[in-house]
């Protein structure tokens, strides 16, 4: 219908005949049903919003604070990448450090089951690591003495095209107080000579013996090795001492 009481224009009466034709042609029942529905649906969601024709716009309700949150984004975002690019530095800071390891003393050689020699000098016990021992041949009086050397420097030996500096194993690991129990007579005292570090250093003692299996657990390993770094650790049961002859060689080739 138009405004002000007017007789109705032609599209109007076309549009009102129109709605007319669609009502007559469904049933009164029907109608009543299909209005009913969008209630039904409204009471089981309360989320959807039912939508009439002539319902005019209703504006949303402004929010509170709104201009202050835009304000304070690009603050926020800022922060948010700050951080983001720190915790990315500090992964990759961490992929390439080194893991810290517990100072435990064990030796790489030992953190599996191994086998030592046990071997002997002037009473004293002690046990080398099959793994870091070249060979043992057996004491040679004819070694080749050179003069202006230490005392505990014997002289060289051939063996496998491998010119050998022997030493004397007891006066470099006997303590102080048994100094007493070494021999003067060297071809009295020796009967082997064990060749570690790849054949530069042929270790002199008195006597050779078993081959034995030991666990890590099984030794007593030193920490603290800032005196007599080559004593890796000892065996209660078979009451030796446990030498690093990888550190034993850098110590002769000091000199110390």
């Amino acid at each position: 219908m138009s405004d002000n009481g007017k007789n109705p224009s032609a599209q109007e009466k076309a549009i009102n005949d129109y709605l007319q034709a669609l009502l007559e042609e469904v049933p009164e029942d029907e109608v009543e049903d299909e209005i009913k529905v969008p209630h039904k649906v409204q009471a089981a969601a309360p989320e959807a919003v039912e939508t009439r024709p002539h319902d005019e716009p209703v504006d949303a309700p402004p929010v509170v604070g709104l201009e202050q949150l835009v304000a304070q984004v690009p603050d926020i975002i800022t922060e948010a990448e700050v951080v983001t690019e720190t915790l990315v530095e500090q992964a990759v800071e961490s992929a390439f450090e080194e893991p810290v390891k517990e100072e435990t003393g064990v030796p790489e050689w030992a953190q599996s089951r191994f086998q030592c020699l046990l071997f002997n000098v002037s009473g004293l016990s002690l046990a080398v690591p099959l793994v870091k021992l070249n060979s043992v041949i057996p004491w040679n009086e004819d070694i080749t003495h050179t003069p202006n050397q230490t005392e505990w420097y014997l002289g060289l030996i051939q063996h496998l095209q491998n010119q050998i500096k022997v030493i004397d194993t007891a006066l470099l690991v006997m303590p102080e107080n048994r100094r007493d129990k070494i021999e003067e007579d060297p071809n009295q005292r020796f009967s082997h000579i064990l060749l570690v570090d790849n054949y530069r250093w042929g270790l002199a003692c008195d006597s050779i013996g078993d081959v034995i299996w030991l666990e890590k657990d099984d030794v007593k390993w030193r920490k603290n090795k800032s005196s007599r770094a080559w004593l890796s650790g000892t065996s209660l049961e078979h009451l030796c001492a446990i030498m690093d002859t990888e550190v034993f060689a850098q110590m002769l080739n000091k000199g110390k």
